[in-house]
């Protein structure tokens, strides 16, 4: 076999080690962290909600989506002047779990808000508003009772 086959191989291994290791990690300390948030006295119902929101999830997903898929790219690109072997899939896997990552994002993305819109309307004219002039026999009904309301004033002071 070839030394560069077996490095590659033994590269991808290591790799993929690490990962478990990692994410084995990461679950155990939020288990620690979550027994001793529960020791302390916080809801179980706190801790779940604790989360981040559906905007920061989709977010986070399409984040992660783009960089796998550009890492497998470069991998798969990288590998390619190799020739075409199975040593591709090493750029293949990551490439397409990260086209997965970002379909999934775009498929679950929380609905905007719908804005509602207000449909115009043009104001109501007011179609009993008729325009009165007082004719002269009323003016001089009007100034006759605003005259007897003036003398009843004036009798009382």
């Amino acid at each position: 076999m070839d030394h560069t086959i077996v490095g590659i191989l033994l590269l991808n291994l290591i790799f993929f080690a690490l990962t478990i290791v990692l994410v084995l990690a990461l679950r155990w300390f939020t288990h620690r962290e979550r027994m001793a948030s529960l020791a302390q006295g916080v809801s179980l119902e706190e801790l779940l909600d604790k989360g981040r929101s559906p905007e920061d999830r989709n977010k986070l997903f399409l984040a992660v989506g783009l960089i796998c898929t550009l890492v497998g790219l470069a991998l798969s690109l990288g590998l390619a002047t190799l020739g075409l072997g199975p040593w591709l899939l090493a750029g293949l896997i990551p490439f397409f779990t990260g086209l997965a990552l970002i379909l999934f994002s775009l498929i679950v993305r929380p609905e905007k808000p719908k804005e509602k819109s207000e449909p115009l309307v043009e104001p109501q004219r007011e179609q009993d508003e008729v325009s009165y002039t007082a004719t002269s026999s009323e003016e001089n009904w009007v100034k006759e009772e605003q005259d007897e309301e003036k003398e009843e004033d004036d009798v009382f002071f």
